[in-house]
């Protein structure tokens, strides 16, 4: 069973344990919007200023370099399987430098991505050189890339056209590197300021998008994302890194917290714009999801509070994350099937939890299959509700779910709708 390593109280911010090679295949959500921050494969024993002190360069064994093949099958391996995570009008975000920057475009091209832009962040207070042989390295690149060369992507103009004093926004990003407030839960070698993953987040995604971070480190990528009303997945192999990022999230459970922290965040020209940007933003539409059941067990609805749903697909792959059930604030049956077309009944319930129960603690199902269900605690039961549409073309809606979610059908797992899709 594939278990988070943590999941917040408010379905926001999930965590991963392990490697992202082995873990990408394990379950079948797919993303809006991909952000990498790979090793850069720079820790060769050379020394570099921090704070004013000389430092080693090197980072971890994760970040040695192997090789030229070594690097390119890396970069390889894991945007093969970032590609399959990523919806078809999807980006990926991937920062480097000269050391593995390069391998990463030409591997992005090879595998059928559009390279949209690459970024150059410009840091207000880079470390100087001081062998004094060459140029100060004062920046970082990143590529911004969708999936299809055909299909468009997202790209809030607008926006960034407003935080560039109404003018296009340059690829030359001029934002300062991580502030001391941003080390409040540990330090990362390789920790990402929030201006620059904020930036990105609210370029390339909309109110309530999925981002994937598959290095995640500290997740500066799902605080930014959670800060600007986005949700997050990130994996990473180091317990330690994924303890700061745990804690990085409880810290802006705390609602006040959270508006300081936006508050601080560099590239708006005001502390109070990235609020009032995101409180003019459209809200997501409410969901509800769909749950069936047999024609000729209808009549017993009335007499339940209780619902399952498959947590486990065909493959035995495990989908208590990031799955939309956890955003649906009511339930509502349809039934048909094999001789009679899907329909909506008016069977109708508002949920008050979902929690995830093996086979073995659900009575009638010990026998099943599916492994785990989602277990459906409604706060009453079943009614029949007047104000549900049943005169919608379901098998459409669930055809077009099942192809915007690309699963082959909705196999007892459940479909998640627009609300004003299925009410009059």
């Amino acid at each position: 069973m594939l278990k988070p390593y943590f999941k917040s109280d408010d379905k926001m911010f999930y965590l991963l344990h392990g490697d992202t090679m082995k873990l990408l295949s394990q379950f079948e959500h797919q993303f809006d919007m991909v952000f990498a921050d790979p090793p850069y494969f720079l820790s060769n024993n050379g020394l570099s200023i921090q704070s004013g002190k000389v430092v080693s360069v090197n980072k971890g064994n994760w970040d040695k370099s192997h090789g030229f093949d070594y690097i390119n099958n890396f970069n390889r391996t894991w945007l093969q399987l970032i590609r399959e995570k990523l919806k078809d009008d999807g980006t990926i975000w991937i920062s480097g430098t000269y050391h593995n920057i390069f391998s990463v475009g030409q591997i992005l091209q090879e595998l059928g991505f559009k390279i949209l832009n690459v970024i150059t962040w410009e840091k207000n207070n880079p470390p100087p050189n001081f062998s004094c042989r060459y140029f100060t390295h004062s920046a970082e690149l990143i590529i911004w890339a969708r999936k299809s060369e055909k299909i468009p992507h997202y790209y809030n103009y607008e926006l960034m056209k407003q935080l560039n004093g109404d003018k296009q926004m340059k690829d030359v990003w001029k934002l300062p590197a991580i502030a001391r407030w941003e080390k409040s839960c540990g330090k990362h070698p390789t920790q990402k300021p929030l201006s620059v993953l904020t930036r990105i987040i609210l370029a390339s995604t909309k109110p309530g998008a999925w981002i994937l971070d598959p290095f995640a480190g500290s997740s500066t990528t799902g605080i930014a994302a959670n800060l600007a009303n986005r949700r997050y997945l990130g994996i990473d192999l180091e317990k330690e890194f994924l303890e700061i990022s745990k804690n990085r999230k409880l810290e802006i459970l705390d609602s006040q917290v959270a508006e300081n922290y936006r508050k601080k965040i560099s590239g708006f020209e005001t502390k109070n714009q990235l609020k009032e940007y995101l409180s003019a933003e459209p809200q997501p539409k409410e969901k509800v999801a769909l749950g069936y059941v047999r024609s000729k067990d209808l009549g017993k609805l009335k007499k339940t509070n209780t619902f399952y749903f498959h947590a486990t697909d065909k493959q035995g792959h495990f989908i208590d994350f990031p799955y939309e059930i956890n955003n649906a604030k009511k339930l509502i049956i349809y039934s048909g099937g094999r001789t009679k077309p899907f329909y909506l009944t008016s069977y109708c319930a508002e949920i008050e939890s979902i929690k995830i129960k093996h086979k073995s603690k659900i009575e009638g199902k010990e026998n099943s299959k599916t492994e785990y269900y989602f277990e459906v605690q409604l706060k009453e039961q079943f009614v029949e509700n007047n104000n549900v549409n049943l005169d919608i073309d379901l098998k459409k809606l669930i055809k077009q779910y099942c192809k915007e979610n690309q699963i082959k059908s909705a196999d007892y797992k459940p479909i998640l709708l627009d609300e004003v899709f299925v009410y009059k």
